[in-house]
């Protein structure tokens, strides 16, 4: 049984892909650059840190500090205008969760993102805590940012529940040592050898709930005096 769980963010919690293509696109062409479905793939399941560099190196003059800062602020206008939203059955997933144990946020992207819109999607009193992409030295696929999570969580990572839709986040989760429920994005269905990493797969949001709920066992019975 597990103790704590750490979700991942965009495309698993929130649909944003769409938003964040068009905003880093913006950029990239206020900047020089025309941005491509080819730089599009370059980029999905990278750190902040990674994202930004790729878009730095392709506009002179940007530093990636400021590609991602751009970035951030492009997205939390997204946010204010409805761009950006919880998936279906997202809601439902993050209570589920919350009900066996605390709950927290494992994100590559820039920490004034995350906060936006945990807060305009209203998950921000289910978390206990998030770690977002300037947390970690080193980000997704690398263990670190679910090991700094399950820290913060004060739950070894081997009792977490990691819930993640990408081959990046899958394969960080589980080398920080946690069980991995996978709610895979298209890219990752196709990636055989990383869903073998997932002990637990769901098609959806709401199937994933069921997962967790299944897994946990029932709730303790409450005592009457």
């Amino acid at each position: 049984m597990f103790a704590a769980t750490a979700f991942d963010l965009d495309e698993t919690l929130v649909d944003s892909a769409a938003a964040w293509n068009r905003v880093i696109g913006t950029v990239a062409a206020r900047h020089g650059h025309p941005w491509t479905p080819r730089d599009w793939a370059a980029i999905q399941g990278t750190s902040t840190r990674a994202w930004s560099r790729y878009l730095a190196d392709r506009c002179p003059g940007l530093t990636a500090g400021r590609a991602a800062a751009e970035c951030a602020d492009g997205m939390v206008f997204e946010i204010g205008r409805g761009g950006v939203g919880l998936r279906p059955g997202a809601t439902d997933l993050v209570a589920a969760a919350a009900a066996f144990g605390p709950v927290g946020l494992v994100s590559a992207s820039p920490r004034r993102y995350v906060d936006a819109v945990v807060t305009a999607c209203g998950l921000a009193s289910r978390l206990a805590t998030s770690v977002a992409g300037e947390d970690a030295v080193h980000g997704k696929p690398a263990p670190d940012p679910y090991l700094l999570a399950a820290r913060r969580l004060g739950v070894e990572p081997a009792r977490c529940l990691a819930v993640e839709d990408s081959a990046s986040g899958i394969r960080s989760a589980s080398a920080a040592g946690m069980t991995v429920l996978a709610i895979p994005n298209p890219a990752t269905a196709a990636d055989v050898a990383t869903l073998r990493l997932a002990r637990h797969c769901a098609a959806d949001a709401h199937i994933a709930a069921k997962t967790i709920r299944a897994l946990a066992g029932p709730t303790p019975a409450v005592s009457r005096g």
